[in-house]
């Protein structure tokens, strides 16, 4: 039994989800989630989940969240994607407009790092490891994890702060050095 516990923008905090791009022009597409869940039981070990939906409003997938002692998974299933390696990222806040979902700000970075896990100065609390959509039926499917975010409130790498935060999915891979553009 799932409780709603953070209701989205009525109480400042939200977690977004955006999908992928579905033609090689589009650098990404938006999708939202209105609210983010707990399990009543598992106050220690929050989970959250965001509902991935493309710029036309259709749902292509979820991103389940959940904090395992250091470390925040994140599981996705997206459908309806095209082919090929992905970056994937937590974006600073909360929010993606169209048509360039700038809304949703930088990667997520309180520590002010640099770009990328072979970056000697990285990487950012939301790099994450890319995507791969299956090439026949344009699926990704697969956990990533980080120690560098968290779900826990109040921690200075909460990814549940004040202006929330977002789950984007590129068009390209992530080179893990430059920072994407």
């Amino acid at each position: 039994m799932y409780r709603n516990v953070f209701g989205g923008a009525a109480l400042g905090f939200a977690l977004v989800g955006c999908g992928g791009a579905d033609n090689a022009d589009s650098a990404i597409e938006e999708v939202t989630v209105e609210q983010i869940e707990e399990p009543a039981a598992a106050v220690d070990a929050p989970e959250a989940r965001a509902t991935f939906i493309n710029a036309q409003g259709t749902e292509i997938g979820t991103a389940d969240l959940r904090q395992e002692g250091d470390e925040l998974l994140i599981t996705v299933d997206l459908a309806f994607l095209q082919a090929g390696l992905r970056g994937f990222h937590i974006h600073a806040v909360g929010s993606c407009e169209a048509p360039d979902f700038a809304s949703a700000g930088d990667h997520f970075n309180p520590t002010n790092a640099s770009h990328g896990a072979e970056n000697p100065q990285g990487p950012h609390a939301g790099d994450l490891e890319d995507l791969e959509v299956e090439t026949d039926d344009g699926t990704a499917r697969g956990t990533r994890g980080t120690s560098l975010a968290t779900l826990l409130p109040d921690q200075p790498n909460s990814i549940l702060d004040a202006d929330g935060s977002a789950l984007i999915v590129h068009a390209a891979e992530d080179d893990y050095e430059s920072q994407p553009g």
